[in-house]
């Protein structure tokens, strides 16, 4: 796929992304009016707690090491090296975090400038404050929320199966 305007080449390949599974950093979510077309007011925290930040950066060092190993070497191009391989996708435009000139140079400034979620948010509607336990919302009648935004904690991988569950 054409990876952006300013690469003038294809890519013909993927990229291998780690998850950091069950964060310790929480985020912040609030609303900012009650106009439910605007946009809430939506702070991630990604790595405000250290272990998540290491659990990154060791998934790093596993994909690194499965890339350069004997088995990959025929998905890879044998002319492009490890720390080319992470400045192309630190080039990429995968979110709107600023990137620092040297993204590639550390795997913890990789973590930082590469971070982004797959958009499973949860946690937004929890269940007890938001929603009662049969997912109707508290205080208004007929109206039940059934998504992700009613979990306290992430499934560990796409929240569809679940979701579909409970609907």
């Amino acid at each position: 796929t054409t990876i952006g305007s300013f690469f003038d080449t294809r890519l013909n390949g993927g990229i291998i992304v780690q998850k950091v599974a069950r964060p310790l950093s929480t985020g912040h979510l609030e609303l900012r009016s009650t106009d439910p077309n605007e946009t809430p007011k939506v702070r991630f925290n990604y790595f405000q707690e250290p272990e998540d930040l290491t659990k990154c950066v060791q998934g790093m060092k596993t994909i690194i090491n499965v890339v350069n190993s004997k088995a990959f070497s025929k998905f890879r191009y044998r002319t492009i090296s490890t720390q080319q391989l992470l400045n192309v996708v630190a080039a990429l435009p995968l979110n709107q975090r600023p990137r620092h000139f040297d993204t590639a140079s550390s795997l913890e400034q990789f973590c930082n400038d590469t971070v982004m979620t797959f958009w499973h948010h949860h946690g937004g509607c929890q269940v007890g404050k938001v929603v009662d336990e049969d997912y109707k919302v508290i205080g208004v009648d007929g109206l039940r929320v059934i998504d992700a935004s009613t979990f306290s904690f992430t499934p560990g991988t796409n929240p569809q199966a679940t979701v579909m569950m409970l609907g």
